[in-house]
């Protein structure tokens, strides 16, 4: 026999009232709530230094959660107003003005005492330490919430401020006077947090969370708070700081009062502040204090991951990795060793108790890897008998030849000194002998005086003082105006001397500088195959290894970069002779290729290669011919760094030395 249609839904109605929670009958849940208070002050009137009112979510509170007081007066002498005040407010589910929200139900009276109010800067926890927590001046945007919360706050009444003789004000502390809390949570229980704020601090005393009704008094603390500098030249430390407190236990009330522990200082040993800025008061859960961000981590690192939330016990926590809930992971913290690529990504934590859950602010964990990837402008070393030494191109021009009526250079890389063209090859110890051979042909009509830079148009650099760090470098430059003699300069100037011919006409020319580093030695210029002129060191000079060769450009921003033409550019590791030179030019005769380290013949365009990078600023890029090694460092491999296949270069990864990374180091 059939049931009629209404049998069948009245059926499922009976198994759908089943499920409703059996907690939340027992508990009577008819209407959870937060609210947070905010105390704010009236500096004579300055927006720079009053108000505050709470615009931005802050400390897990939605901004329209919270209720921002009448301001306050600070005291001084320049501000009108009293010294000491008593306030009040009541708020209900109409006040909707003057900083106030409508609660969801019911009505609070809200009062308080304080002797003085005033402005501070402290930064949160939110940024990087340590400034951060010692944030001077006024607030500027944007701002946090947090930050607005500890902006403004009520003076303890014995520290440092308007009154004090010696640095102590001898006046009575803050009392904060609340009723009505049984309209709000009608059928609950809640808990109270409160924030601190102060510009006369070290540490924080304890808060006194008094149920008025039932005579019982609850201490909360301030457990972690940051380290403060030091100010004022008082006999007792203080500097601007601040802090949250853990959580109340469990109150059932009408009726409470919050007010500090006695503060006190001793003069070279302590300063205990006793200020309030604000507090929460709730019966559902919050997380007051999200796990930040963890903007970079490396191989191996450890990371610990932590929250801080309130609400009525029990509360049960879930951590969750882009939006999935990770196993076992069901504390306030979340730790995990020896990160790999697994582990990136947003993280955040659920807390939910019989009235209701919340979700912390994301902390995104961000893995440093070496990503590859691809790069034009590689120009390809053509030296015959040892490994390539390419370079990378960031701007020149290649040109199949190049004539000046009476030389015609085929294979040709063209420079124009405004646009930072250049050639960059990375260090290698080919490179780093006490002695050399440079040898080029350069066309140029003269050095372009309106590119940046102080004098002259480099050629070939090595810088000595780091790359970007004007300083004496190794250089060949071509000095401005006519004829545009050739300088050659030596670390810590050593060594400095011009060619006696110039080569700013504007026809092809070969150069040569032979150099020896030792206090004995010196160098030599030779134009087209011909010798210029020498000069002997003044003491003996090393280079620094590390630095690449430059060619075409400088980092030191005293030279101009290179305005013309240059064709087979070589780097020899020995002083070639007179008749070797000369070879070189009548020929192109490769002349040593044991000695050859570098030749770069611009035969074709620039090509294609692979270039790696990284984040990661303290890791040192390693090579290794296979992938059980040996590997070896590649000194001055900074990200991004393009890699060029070779017998030595088949595998590269970077050595790191693992740290611990802790997303909230003040936590409780």
């Amino acid at each position: 026999m059939k049931r009629s249609p209404g049998l069948v839904n009245s059926s499922r109605n009976k198994k759908v009232a089943c499920t409703v929670s059996a907690a939340a009958l027992m508990l009577g849940v008819s209407s959870a709530a937060t609210i947070g208070l905010h105390f704010q002050d009236n500096y004579c009137g300055s927006a720079r230094y009053s108000g505050y009112p709470i615009t931005l979510t802050a400390f897990g509170v939605a901004s329209n959660g919270w209720q921002s007081l009448l301001e306050m007066n600070t005291g001084y002498s320049s501000c009108s107003g009293p010294l000491g005040y008593n306030l009040n407010e009541v708020i209900d589910t109409t006040t909707s003005t003057n900083g106030l929200n409508p609660l969801p139900n019911g009505s609070l009276n809200v009062s308080w005492f304080g002797p003085t109010a005033n402005f501070c800067p402290f930064g949160g926890y939110a940024g990087s330490p340590p400034n951060y927590y010692t944030k001077g001046g006024p607030l500027t945007t944007p701002v946090t919430g947090e930050e607005e919360v500890y902006a403004t706050f009520i003076r303890d009444g014995i520290n440092f401020g308007p009154g004090e003789s010696g640095g102590n004000n001898d006046q009575p502390g803050y009392l904060v006077d609340i009723t009505g809390l049984k309209s709000l949570f009608t059928n609950s229980s809640f808990v109270v947090e409160t924030m601190a704020s102060g510009d006369s601090i070290e540490t924080l005393t304890n808060v006194m969370v008094i149920d008025v009704t039932n005579s019982l008094t609850n201490f909360v603390s301030y457990p972690n708070t940051p380290p403060v500098k030091n100010s004022e030249g008082t006999s007792y430390y203080q500097g601007t700081g601040g802090g949250l407190s853990t959580g109340s236990a469990p109150l059932n009330t009408d009726h409470i009062q919050i007010m500090s522990v006695q503060p006190v200082h001793v003069a070279g040993e302590y300063n205990h502040a006793g200020t309030i800025c604000g507090f929460i008061i709730t019966d559902k859960p919050v997380v007051s204090m999200s796990p930040q961000t963890i903007p970079l981590a490396g191989p191996g690192d450890t990371v610990a991951l932590s929250a801080y939330a309130i609400g009525v016990p029990p509360l049960s926590y879930q951590w969750q990795l882009n939006g999935k809930s990770i196993v076992g992971a069901t504390n306030l913290s979340y730790s995990f060793t020896n990160l790999s690529l697994t582990y990136g990504g947003s993280y955040d934590l659920v807390v939910t108790n019989v009235y209701g859950a919340a979700t912390s602010a994301v902390s995104v964990v961000t893995e440093d890897f070496i990503a590859l990837g691809p790069t034009n402008g590689v120009v390809y070393d053509t030296n015959p008998d040892h490994p390539q030494n390419n370079g990378v191109d960031t701007g020149a021009t290649w040109v199949a030849s190049s004539s000046d009526g009476s030389v015609t250079r085929t294979g040709v890389m063209g420079f124009v000194a405004t646009n930072a063209d250049g050639i960059t090859v990375q260090d290698k110890a080919s490179f780093d002998g006490p002695t050399g051979t440079i040898t080029f042909w350069m066309r140029s009509a003269g050095t372009d005086q309106t590119a940046s830079g102080t004098a002259g148009a480099s050629i070939f650099c090595r810088p000595v003082g780091g790359i970007g760090n004007s300083s004496d470098d190794f250089i060949i430059a071509q000095l401005d105006g006519s004829p545009g003699t050739l300088y050659f300069e030596a670390p810590s100037f050593n060594n400095i001397f011009t060619s006696v011919s110039g080569v700013s006409d504007n026809l092809w020319h070969f150069v040569a500088l032979t150099f020896d580093q030792s206090s004995t030695g010196g160098a030599a210029f030779y134009i087209d195959g011909s010798f210029q002129a020498t000069n002997a060191n003044s003491l003996n000079w090393t280079w620094p290894t590390g630095n690449p060769l430059e060619i075409g450009y400088s980092s030191d921003s005293y030279w101009r970069d290179y305005n013309g033409l240059l064709n087979d550019v070589r780097y020899y590791s020995a002083i070639l002779s007179s008749s070797q030179i000369a070879s070189i030019h009548s020929s192109g005769a490769l002349v040593d290729t044991n000695d050859l380290q570098l030749q770069f013949k611009f035969a074709a365009p620039p090509g294609q290669g692979m270039v790696l990078s990284w984040q990661e600023a303290s890791a040192v890029l390693q090579s290794a011919p296979t992938l059980n090694g040996p590997w070896t460092d590649l000194p001055g491999a900074t990200s991004p760094y393009t890699v060029f296949p070779a017998a030595t270069q088949q595998y590269f990864r970077y050595r790191y030395v693992p740290q611990s990374l802790v997303s909230n180091p003040y936590l409780m």
